[in-house]
């Protein structure tokens, strides 16, 4: 369960700065999303904004997902287990378990080109 709030903001028309460490307990232990990494919350594609947007209650999921997924993060972390870790904070945060699966499934197919490539 989440540490400590999440601060945010944006910065440009798709990226949100987070403003101060963000740290939330998961199941493999805590994660702190670092004061000053970017984030695009959800990457979904604006074909699909109408059903899913980019933020909202699987928002705090996203950022630390973001960052399990990022190039700086050190954290021993599979892709799977960053995924999960995805669902378990959805579930935590009360997205309906149609959306929380599908969002999974979306970065399950698609994630992998991404993982421990970008910032």
């Amino acid at each position: 369960m989440e540490m400590t709030r999440l601060n945010t903001m944006p910065i440009d028309d798709k990226y949100w700065e987070v403003l101060e460490d963000y740290t939330y307990r998961t199941s493999k232990g805590l994660v702190t999303v670092p004061k000053g990494f970017k984030t695009d919350y959800a990457s979904v594609p604006r074909v699909f904004r109408n059903v899913i947007n980019s933020y909202g209650k699987h928002g705090r999921a996203a950022v630390v997902h973001d960052w399990l997924y990022s190039s700086k993060c050190t954290l021993d972390v599979t892709r799977e287990e960053a995924d999960k870790i995805f669902l378990e904070i959805m579930a935590e945060w009360g997205v309906g378990v149609i959306k929380r699966n599908l969002m999974y499934r979306m970065v399950r197919m698609f994630g992998a080109s991404h993982f421990r490539k970008g910032e």
